[in-house]
């Protein structure tokens, strides 16, 4: 039985405007920036292919990621919010795709261990959230049968835009860290360790 394809979305577009002006995503950390970390973990995971999506200050991402395997799609509208990413992202995948896995580009703790087990238990019919205790985080996986809604999605709130009206056939897969909660929004964030991490 041949393995369902599942392509992986980095949304990477926003404005860091929490971040004081400075895009976050470019923000030095263990050797890379930013989003580095967050592409470099969809590349090594078991994702067929992964897809950059950006927005803002784009000729500075392709710089920093030049020489990945990647597929860019960029998002004229990035300003209407995180939503307008998300249906750029999925519009753009082929018809062979049975999966979208959605990616923070500002989530660098990520790893490929996490993605994994999200990836590998795919079920065409639910929608993998990576979880932490009772909270969930990201990345998300969603089926083919969810691309419809995905691309209904308004707004700028992630919870709200990828749960609300997706409430049914959600299964909650528990990560052993805090990483799948963790996001940056200023630079100390990045020299913040977290009293809840362990291996993944």
């Amino acid at each position: 039985m041949q393995s369902p394809r599942i392509d992986a979305l980095v949304l990477a577009a926003g404005r860091s405007l929490r971040a004081g002006g400075s895009n976050k995503l470019l923000l030095p950390w263990q050797d890379k920036v930013v989003v580095e970390h967050a592409v470099d973990a969809a590349l090594l995971s078991h994702v067929t292919s992964v897809h950059v999506v950006s927005g803002h200050d784009q000729p500075s991402l392709q710089a920093v990621l030049n020489g990945r395997d990647l597929n860019w799609i960029h998002n004229s509208n990035y300003r209407s919010g995180i939503s307008s990413s998300i249906n750029a992202g999925v519009s753009q995948l082929s018809a062979e795709v049975d999966g979208v896995l959605l990616c923070l580009g500002d989530m660098p703790w990520v790893s490929e261990r996490q993605i994994n087990r999200l990836v590998d238990g795919f079920q065409p019919d639910s929608v993998r959230v990576a979880c932490f205790g009772n909270r969930r985080g990201h990345p998300v996986l969603f089926p083919r049968a969810w691309f419809d809604k995905l691309m209904q999605l308004t707004g700028d709130d992630v919870a709200r835009c990828l749960f609300d009206s997706l409430a049914s056939a959600v299964v909650e897969v528990a990560m052993a860290d805090d990483a799948v909660l963790r996001d940056v929004d200023h630079e100390g964030d990045l020299d913040m360790e977290s009293d809840f991490r362990a291996s993944a």
